[in-house]
């Protein structure tokens, strides 16, 4: 799943984009205080201490990748298919597929692309991705994918040679000069027919535990395959269990309680939309409408808010504002979040303003980074946390251990 949003400054106009499989920089090899967090009791869901003892066990490489950004809230990682030079794929965990453009496809846009070599084989089958606003499809290979120190693997990937709307909305920046495709690392029941997931190769493959991380920050970031760095946070981690229900099969669900600020706590999860997908790919942290309502009003209450941003009508008009504080001195000045997940035990998380509800965009722009969601019965959530948000914690998707861990980190550069 990707939500992204297309920029005709000021205004942003989000576009849902849903995976029609699903239910309805340079890079770094291991070093100093890289390690696997390995496997723990689920019961103790909430908590991270039991980490401690594991950080000194022996350890298998740990790869840390460089990410580069792009506009509106992508993250990109250089990936080698074919042995050929690297590609920017878009990283996305709402879907599992890898699709990269090929030589054959004549609207891409975008080089390089990808031409199937002596190491690919042709499946002889095609696969399609249906988004609300995009499309692509073409020829399932199996050819070799690497990515920093790990050793390549084989994958069952696409060779997209044909596309609508996917590649024209990002805009990237100049060290990774735009995107070419995606790798997703949804859970391996989101990948199309046909086709399997880069990490759910890895893990199977080379014995790479199955867990990575990611460190979102607004001019790039890092991705953990295998465990994650604990220089780079502030405190230990603190988990949340993936939801059981059939969405946790096709997504990484987990249960957001409610969200707080300024004193006011707004509920996320419902009786009848209780799960929220936290989703490297989507642009923005989406939630249900009512509950959008009231957390942009506590928002607008603030004085300060109200005196940089004009109050309420930043949210509605979803338009861009020009500020002349610095993100250090709009998160001095403006309310955090905190958001509770689950129960027995809960665990609060805190996010910076500019690290949940606003995003930067262009020279001294800053946007709304919250915005509504119509549920239904075809979009049965109660919110999406989208890289927006994901930007406010490291971020770990402990699969082995079905939870996700969010911890303070230390400075982005």
């Amino acid at each position: 799943m990707t939500l992204l949003r297309s920029h005709s400054a000021p205004s942003w106009v989000p576009l849902v984009l849903l995976a029609g499989s699903a239910c309805g920089g340079s890079a770094s090899g291991p070093g100093s205080g890289l390690f696997d967090v390995g496997r723990s009791s689920a019961t103790d869901a909430g908590r991270g201490d039991e980490i401690g003892a594991e950080m000194e066990a022996a350890a298998p490489e740990v790869a840390a990748i460089a990410l580069s950004s792009c506009v509106p809230a992508v993250y990109t990682a250089a990936f080698s298919v074919g042995g050929a030079e690297p590609f920017q794929l878009s990283v996305d965990t709402g879907s599992t597929t890898l699709g990269v453009a090929s030589i054959l496809c004549s609207g891409c846009g975008v080089k390089p692309l990808y031409a199937p070599g002596s190491t690919a084989v042709d499946l002889h089958q095609t696969a399609s991705s249906q988004y609300g606003l995009g499309s692509w499809s073409g020829e399932i290979y199996q050819d070799s994918v690497g990515v920093g120190s790990q050793p390549a693997t084989p994958v069952r990937l696409v060779a997209i040679d044909d596309q609508v709307q996917f590649f024209e909305p990002i805009q990237c920046d100049s060290a990774s000069g735009g995107i070419q495709g995606i790798v997703g690392l949804g859970p391996t029941s989101t990948a199309l027919p046909g086709t399997n997931g880069y990490f759910d190769a890895l893990v199977a493959n080379e014995r790479v535990p199955d867990l990575f991380a990611m460190e979102l920050c607004d001019s790039g970031g890092t991705l953990w395959l295998g465990g994650y760095d604990r220089s780079a946070i502030t405190a230990t981690p603190m988990f949340t269990p993936f939801a059981t229900d059939l969405l946790s099969r096709y997504y990484y669900a987990v249960n957001l309680v409610s969200v707080a600020v300024e004193g006011t706590t707004v509920p996320i999860a419902t009786p009848q939309y209780a799960d929220t997908v936290v989703d490297s790919g989507t642009s923005i942290f989406l939630m249900g409408m009512v509950a959008y309502s009231a957390l942009t009003t506590a928002i607008a209450s603030d004085v300060q808010f109200q005196s940089i941003f004009g109050g309420l009508s930043f949210f509605s008009s979803q338009g861009c504002a020009t500020v002349t504080q610095t993100k250090a001195a709009l998160d001095a000045a403006l309310p955090p979040l905190s958001m509770t997940f689950g129960s027995s035990p809960a665990i609060t998380v805190t996010a910076l303003p500019t690290e949940s509800y606003l995003f930067p965009y262009g020279h001294d722009q800053w946007c709304p980074a919250l915005d509504g969601l119509a549920q239904s019965q075809q979009f049965p959530l109660a919110s999406i946390l989208g890289a927006p948000l994901l930007r406010s914690n490291i971020t770990i998707f402990d699969r082995a251990n079905q939870r996700i861990g969010f911890a303070p980190h230390t400075a982005c550069p």
